[in-house]
């Protein structure tokens, strides 16, 4: 901003018309890259969220915060019939915590109703961005939120549409996101992103197969132990599903020395959230699957929200459930880029090669 540094860039302005309309639309939209949750909220307004990743919930009303993390998008709808005409602050917070990286940074931008003054000298309240009391939608799980605010987490939301496949599921991943001396990992593995000399989807055949992961970590809740993998844990770790299979993963994340709530994306799907709920210190992924095996793992079959990203709950668990419709590779990894660039990366290959498409005389990698 101008008046603190050596940009010339003025702070954002939205400007309303209650006149002309009642009730206005916002979109806010996470773009950062490090471990940088962001709790959104406007002076002397709170508002309804609509949606998720664009995927529409039942309204929740009366909201005065909501936590971004990496990925994510939240619609809100703001009422604007009945305020004061003035500027007020739209504020942005970096979520506390020891490990958020962008805890104490703040910036702001305005609503500004029809033509009122905009003070481009306003300096950032940090505390007053993280400490507005009310309801707050998706707080960062590690830290400790003021006692007048109200956690939301994104498990309590509620889609508009019900779920289409309640029924068991055909598939069932146990994955443990951790961040070890070797780097950020899945179940300990870490994906070696330099072994993929060739794009999947198009020149499969040309895969290597020696350096796949073995897919029983996943598929039974395995730690690797380099001692013992044939790969030392470093590998591609692609898990296969078919196409039309109901696909349920747990994503368990231990409170360990570093609690990160790494926020995690898949490519080419919404998933529905099923439910979450703490884990042991000790060997949550066979704790989780045992409970999984003995029907002890609550789900919300009816009507759970659908996203395509979200943060993982240290020392907890998620159960998110997805419709294998569109078949390929598709990528799943943690959001924050150092953990993508360490290896805390997955593959979904979903279907076979006869289920996609393959333009004639499509360029091959190395080949002239």
């Amino acid at each position: 901003h101008s008046d603190f540094h050596t940009t010339i860039q003025p702070w954002q302005k939205f400007t309303v018309h209650p006149e002309e309309c009642s009730s206005y639309r916002f979109r806010f939209v996470s773009s950062v890259d490090l471990h940088c949750p962001i709790q959104v909220s406007i002076e002397d307004h709170n508002f309804t969220v609509i949606a998720s990743d664009g995927e529409y919930i039942e309204p929740e009303e009366n909201v005065s915060s909501v936590t971004l993390t990496n990925g994510e998008r939240f619609d809100i709808l703001v009422d604007v019939s009945e305020h004061e005409e003035k500027a007020y602050v739209i504020r942005f917070g970096g979520a506390p915590g020891e490990f958020a990286n962008c805890k104490d940074l703040s910036a702001i931008a305005f609503l500004r109703y029809g033509h009122s003054h905009v003070n481009q000298k306003l300096e950032p309240d940090y505390s007053e961005s993280i400490n507005v009391p009310g309801r707050h939608i998706n707080p960062l799980p590690t830290i400790e939120l003021p006692s007048d605010q109200i956690p939301v987490p994104v498990s309590d939301l509620r889609s508009i549409h019900t779920l289409d496949h309640q029924g068991p599921a055909d598939k069932t991943f146990y994955l443990q996101f951790g961040d070890g001396d070797n780097g950020a990992n899945v179940n300990n593995l870490i994906f070696d992103l330099k072994t993929l000399t060739t794009p999947l989807l198009a020149q499969e055949d040309h895969q290597n197969q020696t350096a796949l992961c073995d897919t029983s970590y996943a598929e039974d809740g395995f730690i690797c132990d380099p001692s013992l993998d044939k790969h030392s844990c470093s590998c591609q770790n692609i898990l296969n599903v078919e196409t039309g299979d109901v696909v349920e993963m747990f994503l368990i994340n231990p409170d360990l020395d570093r609690p990160i709530a790494h926020p995690i994306h898949l490519h080419g799907y919404f998933f529905n959230v099923l439910g979450s709920g703490p884990i042991p210190a000790e060997n949550p992924m066979a704790f989780i699957r045992q409970m999984n095996e003995e029907g002890n793992i609550e789900r919300n079959l009816e009507n759970p929200p659908r996203k395509d990203s979200i943060q993982s709950i240290p020392g907890g668990y998620l159960l998110i459930r997805f419709y294998a419709d569109n078949p390929g590779y598709w990528l799943m990894h943690c959001h924050i880029s150092f953990d993508v660039i360490e290896g805390q990366v997955m593959i979904v290959k979903v279907g076979g090669r006869s289920e996609w498409d393959i333009p004639e005389g499509f360029p091959e990698c190395g080949t002239n």
